[in-house]
Formats: structure tokens, C-alpha cells, sequence
């Protein structure tokens, strides 16, 4: 089973791995070249799928940082991509919450409005938006533990 899927992704690993085998060319002991890179390129996407989902968590757990300090892209191309990509998968979770909880969860973290607003809009209560947005932030984790 792949470690990464998304063949932009993989190929940003490669030249990462690429990178860090030039690097480490010196440090080379001898025995299999093939093995040695295969291990680097292992480790290049374990390391960045184990970033990218540490990122993803990170959102689900603080979504009013999204676009924060933090969890901007960085300087380098691989924390945009994971940026990116933390996003789209962050929205496609939410396309899976329940409207109501859907709706108040994008409507506060990512829309910017207060729970004043959503209540007039939902026709509720301010502690109805506060328990959707808690059970919103339940769901996700939930669905982030199952994979």
C-alpha cells in the first residue's frame, strides 16, 4: 500500500529525497544503493504524511487558527503542500458532518462570523451554536482517529 496517493504529492517527495541523498552521498557506507535510497524516500514520505496529519489534527482541534500564525504555508514547499492539502482534506471532513453542525462549523471558523449571527440565521439559540460547534469539532476528531 502506498504511503502517499496523490502522484503531486509523491513527486515533491522524490525531489526531497533526491535532495537528501545528495546530501547524505558522502555519509554513504557501502552495501545496496538501491536499499539505502529506497529507505530515504521511506522515511521522506513518513515524515511527511506523519506532518501533514499532525496538521490536520491541528485544524480539527484549533480551527480558529486556520490561516493563524503556525499554520500558514512556510518558506518551503513542502509545508505549503501540506497546507494545501490540510485544507481541502479539512473541507471534504466537513462535508461529511451534518448540515446544521456543517453550517456552523464553516459559518464560524472559516466565514468569520460570530454565534450571534449564526443563531439568527439557524433560528436558534447562542448555546445551540456553542453545542454544534463542540459536537462539530467531536465529529471531526472522530473521523480523523478512524483514518
Amino acid at each position: 500500500m502506498p504511503i502517499v496517493c496523490n502522484p503531486v504529492t509523491a513527486e515533491d517527495i522524490l525531489q526531497e529525497t533526491f535532495i537528501q541523498v545528495y546530501r547524505s552521498l558522502p555519509r554513504f557506507r557501502g552495501g545496496s544503493f538501491k536499499h539505502w535510497l529506497a529507505r530515504i524516500a521511506t522515511n521522506k514520505a513518513i515524515d511527511w504524511k506523519r506532518k501533514f496529519r499532525q496538521s490536520l489534527e491541528t485544524m480539527v482541534e484549533y480551527p480558529e487558527q486556520v490561516g493563524g500564525p503556525g499554520l500558514n504555508p512556510g518558506s518551503s514547499v513542502e509545508d505549503e503542500v501540506i497546507y494545501k492539502e490540510t485544507i481541502a482534506n479539512l473541507l471534504s471532513l466537513c462535508q461529511e458532518l451534518p448540515e446544521d453542525y456543517r453550517h456552523t462549523f464553516t459559518g464560524f471558523y472559516l466565514e468569520g462570523k460570530d454565534y450571534r449571527a449564526l443563531a439568527t440565521e439557524g433560528g436558534v439559540t447562542v448555546k445551540t451554536v456553542e453545542s454544534r460547534l463542540y459536537r462539530a469539532r467531536k465529529m471531526l476528531r472522530e473521523k480523523l482517529k478512524e483514518g
